[in-house]
């Protein structure tokens, strides 16, 4: 599959979540991947661009963010492929499979060959265009800078299961709620609440 024919078991542990294995699955590779992934995507951001640090920090967040990852990794990988015991794979599970991905492949082939999978298949992703106008967090606070209003998030609550937790963020103008909204992560959360503000608000 995607061109590593390894006989290697680390790809098969690649893609055991913990519910079908407690003992054997892909939590440790998916660190390493993680790791990885956003190394590599520095680096290559570093030498293609003379931007200064705030945008190769916004932009490497979108790139290795879990909104992007996912979407790569429902293309990439089968459903069949990934061993669980849910009814259902949340979405954040694929982009946990394809970091564990990442891991096995810089195991088994060394640097190189990982950054080269993940130049092709995440640092040039053909998702990154629908992705890159949908910054809310930036443009509430660059509204909110120009009106002279001050913005606040605030985690109201946070719930679920390790693999697919669910995050309620509010957003405060000058202390009163305005708006919130639910994600899989905090980062998706407070995205979703700030576009629900930018339209209460402006």
């Amino acid at each position: 599959m995607l061109g590593f024919y390894s006989t290697n078991e680390i790809y098969q542990r690649a893609f055991i979540h913990k519910s079908f294995n407690q003992n054997t699955n892909n939590e440790r590779l998916e660190f390493l991947g993680d790791v990885i992934l956003s190394f590599v995507v520095s680096d290559l951001l570093f030498f293609d661009n003379k931007e200064e640090e705030g945008f190769l920090s916004k932009k490497r967040a979108t790139i290795v963010g879990r909104k992007h990852l996912n979407l790569i990794a429902k293309k990439i990988i089968p459903e069949t492929e990934i061993k669980t015991n849910l009814k259902k794979i949340p979405e954040n599970i694929y982009g946990n499979t394809l970091e564990a991905l990442i891991g096995a492949i810089y195991l088994d082939k060394g640097i190189h060959q990982t950054r080269g999978f993940i130049k092709k298949h995440i640092y040039k992703s053909e998702f990154l265009q629908q992705l890159k106008d949908i910054d809310y967090k930036s443009k509430l606070l660059a509204l909110s800078q120009k009106e002279k209003i001050q913005i606040t998030y605030r985690l109201e609550r946070q719930k679920g299961p390790d693999h697919n937790k669910e995050f309620l963020v509010a957003i405060l103008v000058q202390d009163k709620k305005v708006a919130e909204a639910k994600g899989n992560s905090k980062k998706e959360a407070e995205q979703n609440a700030a576009k629900k503000a930018i339209k209460i608000v402006f």
